[in-house]
């Protein structure tokens, strides 16, 4: 019995996320520059023209990569929406075993993410764009919670908000570095329950 419509639309949804799986691995381990659309095909085993029909060139897959990695990647963004600021900062340190169950993505924004500074183009504007847009949200977050009196008066949310982004990304590389020796968990613990304690107002001496 020949396929529906819906079943053969659901088939190309499901062999196009498959490359764009195996494109981020691929681009992951090899770089935007020694990645090939044989080498993604090999690795989705397909045959490379399954790539040439979803997508036209390299430049293309690639930017299809970059958004569905955003699709796939821990939201570090959503963790900091609770009403609880300073809970909500201790949440953070749950993104690193989800980064651990997905190693791929921390590669991928680290080989790709520095060729991006030098290459330019779409792949530097969209990280470029990413990494605005968590500071920008981190700092109104904060920002909303020192003018509720819910963090120390003296919080810098420009600065807090640079500061997180530069850790996780330096405790990513480390690990990538060191994998055996760095523990990425632990790290994102004693980080964020550091910041959290600092960020936490005094209390009022009792009666």
């Amino acid at each position: 019995m020949p396929l529906t419509k819906e079943e053969r639309q659901a088939l190309r949804l499901a062999r196009r996320e498959q490359l764009l799986d195996a494109g981020l691995e691929t681009f992951a381990a090899e770089g935007y520059r020694g990645t090939t659309g044989t080498k993604i095909a090999d690795r989705a085993e397909v045959n490379a023209i399954s790539v040439t029909r979803y997508f036209h060139d390299k430049a293309e897959l690639l930017g299809e990569v970059l958004r569905h990695r955003d699709n796939i990647v821990p939201d570090a963004l959503a963790r900091m929406a609770g009403d609880d600021i300073i809970e909500s900062v201790r949440h953070l340190a749950d993104l690193a075993s989800t980064l651990l169950d997905h190693p791929s993505l921390m590669r991928f924004e680290t080989v790709v993410g520095g060729e991006s500074i030098v290459e330019g183009g779409e792949p530097f504007e969209h990280f470029q764009a990413h990494l605005q847009a968590v500071r920008q949200v981190l700092s109104d977050r904060l920002r909303e919670a020192k003018e509720a009196g819910a963090v120390r008066a003296d919080t810098d949310p420009d600065f807090t908000a640079a500061e997180v982004v530069a850790f996780m990304h330096g405790a990513q590389t480390q690990w990538l570095f060191s994998p055996g020796t760095v523990d990425l968990q632990g790290l994102y613990r004693h980080y964020f329950n550091q910041l959290a304690e600092r960020l936490a107002p005094a209390q009022a001496p009792q009666s």
